[in-house]
């Protein structure tokens, strides 16, 4: 293995380091969170308890936390209008 090669490597084993740990610290939160909920606890409630228990945390690691419990947030979309649909007669 050449200089060049061993180079590689290592920033290669150091990149997955880091993502490794990345994870392992999201799956840590989301666990700490989880721990002090109740079955069935709201969005609502889930990032009261989130801002408790990571205060300085950044907001996108904070969302990130509590999208990992509760499942993404579901965009609130109209409902379709409803449709005219022609009935026959008969009914």
């Amino acid at each position: 293995m050449n200089p060049k090669e061993l180079a590689r490597e290592m920033a290669a084993a150091r990149q997955r380091r880091e993502e490794k740990t990345a994870r392992q610290l999201r799956e840590a939160r989301a666990q700490a969170i989880r721990s002090g909920m109740r079955p069935g606890s709201s969005r609502a409630e889930v990032e009261e308890r989130a801002r408790c228990f990571y205060p300085r945390l950044n907001e996108v690691l904070l969302a990130e936390a509590i999208d990992i419990v509760c499942g993404p947030a579901k965009p609130t979309q109209p409902a379709p209008e409803p449709t005219l649909v022609d009935v026959p007669a008969s009914l």
